[in-house]
């Protein structure tokens, strides 16, 4: 070894031991936590009255908006043709279990026929209210051009919060949820 390189070899070997460990340092303090504040969920703040509607459901009953008021409804506006749409339903099932009494989760299809969702469905146990749009009246009111979309509305009728996109997982619309009761 020149004399050179002797003086450079305690850097490189400094550099090998200090480099990846601040690395490690870096990645266990970065740790993935759950996002808390309503714009870390990816909500859109709003205060809007939410437009009344009356849809059938896929129990064959109807669902007026404006009975429900006094409860916080979380609307979701999805299509079968949806992936996105399909793989949060199940997060949903969750949250009407989790939060009982305290929402009502309301699923508007805003695309397909009572027969096609009935189908889609098919033997499976559906906790939420699931309605169908089949005049396109929910997807005009709410100007739903991108789906899935879910509006967070408060017990007085306004809508809180607005969520564009599907829900990263069941945690997310759960902290979505606590954000509209915390309002």
């Amino acid at each position: 070894m020149t004399k050179r390189q002797l003086k450079s070899w305690p850097l490189r070997m400094s550099l090998f031991i200090i480099v990846p460990a601040l690395v490690g340092v870096a990645l266990s303090c970065s740790s993935p936590t759950p996002p808390s504040s309503p714009e870390e969920l990816g909500l859109i703040a709003v205060e809007i009255e939410a437009p009344d509607f009356t849809l059938p459901t896929m129990t064959d009953r109807e669902i007026t908006l404006s009975e429900l008021q006094g409860t916080p409804v979380v609307l979701n506006c999805w299509a079968i043709r949806c992936p996105p749409c399909r793989e949060e339903l199940p997060y949903f099932n969750a949250a009407v279990n989790h939060y009982a009494d305290r929402v009502t989760i309301v699923a508007v299809n805003i695309e397909d026929s009572i027969s096609e969702v009935k189908g889609f469905f098919g033997d499976s146990k559906v906790s939420f209210v699931v309605a169908i749009d089949k005049n396109a009246q929910v997807a005009k009111s709410y100007a739903t051009g991108y789906i899935p979309n879910t509006f967070f509305i408060d017990s007085q009728g306004i809508i809180r919060y607005i969520k564009v996109g599907a829900f990263a997982n069941e945690g997310e619309l759960q902290a979505s949820i606590d954000a509209l009761l915390n309002k």
